[in-house]
């Protein structure tokens, strides 16, 4: 028998009670608060945020539309379409959910995760899940019901909003609905990264071409004419011509020409003011490289955005994150890590997080060189820097730096 448990929605006649409409409320303001991250994998790791702060639930999880293929090479299937997988999850207690795919090598059709309602039973039975997977991932961790909901905007299928219950009893309408309101917020949360994506490849690539034109017509002609000068002082140095010199000055020259277009556009490269936001982009540069070198799913939160910050501080802060996600590479054993910025109008905190084998005790005082290092730069700003045990598994390194 299914976990998958069927929640029917329906408007009724009678007004809401006081408790009913606040939490509608409340799940509309968590719903708007998904649109402060205009990236997926931060939309979904919100999402789940908020909804374990919403109502009670014991698992949480939301599964986004992913394009590709994800099996290991090669891969079996002649064509393998879009897939479901989990990309974040609060109360979990094994490894199975972080990452797990629910529709490996099926379409997801707006035709099957139908908007606007919670999956039954039979419906889920028909969508492109392995349901035998679910099922059994939910009995590993102790659910009793759950319930599915479609992460969709203007008809297209973006995801699902998993919530789980460990004990008996299954989830009420209200929560059912409070679930939908933020499973719709996140549709269009989602649909908002998607467009911002979009407008930003787009901003990429005629940079891109900017550049390469820039460097063409002035940096380019600079080092045509350093070839055509380097080539008249080796004519003149075989032929023993008088002009010798005259041709190593104009080298000389064009060389120096040369350097100050490159430091020029250099220049323009490079950002006047280090800002949150621009901090942010390199600790995702950060984590995506992580990911991409280890295997492991990596995800960075970002949880305020206050304007500029210091570039000292937005230094130290990258060197953390890199010492914190170089130490899960090398002793974590981890299977997820998640890197959380918050920078707020007095203190900046940085945390990484993982879910390995954690520390020798609940705090390693210590740490390794690289920690030891970084501990007394942020003591001399009056910060703290601090690596300890979680609760369940795995270990945090956490720092937290005031911003004057």
């Amino acid at each position: 028998m299914s976990v998958v448990q069927e929640v029917k929605l329906g408007r009724s006649m009678e007004p809401p009670t006081a408790a009913e409409a606040n939490l509608m409320r409340r799940a509309d303001a968590a719903g708007q608060r998904l649109f402060r991250e205009l990236v997926a994998s931060r939309i979904a790791w919100a999402a789940v945020s908020e909804v374990s702060r919403l109502v009670a639930v014991d698992v949480v999880a939301v599964s986004l539309v992913t394009p590709g293929c994800e099996h290991p090479a090669p891969c079996p299937r002649e064509r393998c379409a879009d897939h479901l997988a989990v990309r974040a999850v609060l109360g979990n207690r094994g490894r199975r959910l972080p990452g797990l795919v629910l529709a490996p090598g099926a379409g997801v059709g707006g035709r099957v995760l139908e908007t606007g309602r919670v999956f039954s039973t039979s419906d889920y039975r028909r969508a492109p899940f392995d349901a035998d997977l679910i099922d059994l991932t939910a009995r590993e961790e102790g659910i009793a019901s759950l319930v599915v909901v479609p992460i969709s905007f203007a008809g297209v299928v973006r995801g699902a909003l998993h919530a789980g219950l460990r004990a008996p009893g299954g989830f009420g309408a209200g929560t059912a609905e409070a679930l939908l309101r933020v499973a719709t917020y996140a549709g269009a949360a989602l649909a908002a990264a998607a467009d911002r994506a979009r407008v930003e490849e787009l901003a990429r690539v005629r940079e891109r071409r900017r550049l390469a034109r820039a460097l063409h017509d002035d940096l380019g002609q600079h080092l045509f004419g350093v070839g055509m000068q380097a080539r008249r002082a080796r004519e003149s140095a075989i032929t023993g011509h008088p002009d010798l010199l005259t041709h190593l000055h104009e080298l000389e020259r064009q060389v120096v020409k040369a350097s100050g277009v490159l430091r020029a556009t250099m220049n323009d490269l490079a950002p006047q003011h280090t800002q949150s936001g621009s901090l942010a982009v390199m600790l995702s540069e950060d984590v995506a490289a992580f990911g991409h070198r280890t295997g492991l799913p990596a995800h960075l939160i970002v949880l305020d955005d206050p304007g500029p910050v210091d570039p000292d501080l937005a230094d130290l802060l990258l060197r953390v994150a890199r010492e914190g996600l170089r130490n899960v590479e090398r002793h974590a054993d981890a299977s997820e890590v998640v890197v959380t910025l918050r920078v707020g109008a007095a203190t900046a905190e940085l945390t990484v997080q993982d879910d390995g084998v954690g520390c020798r005790g609940p705090v390693l005082p210590e740490g390794g060189r690289g920690l030891r290092g970084l501990r007394e730069e942020v003591a001399r700003l009056c910060g703290e820097l601090r690596l300890a045990a979680n609760e369940d598994v795995g270990a945090t390194l956490r720092v937290c730096l005031p911003r004057s």
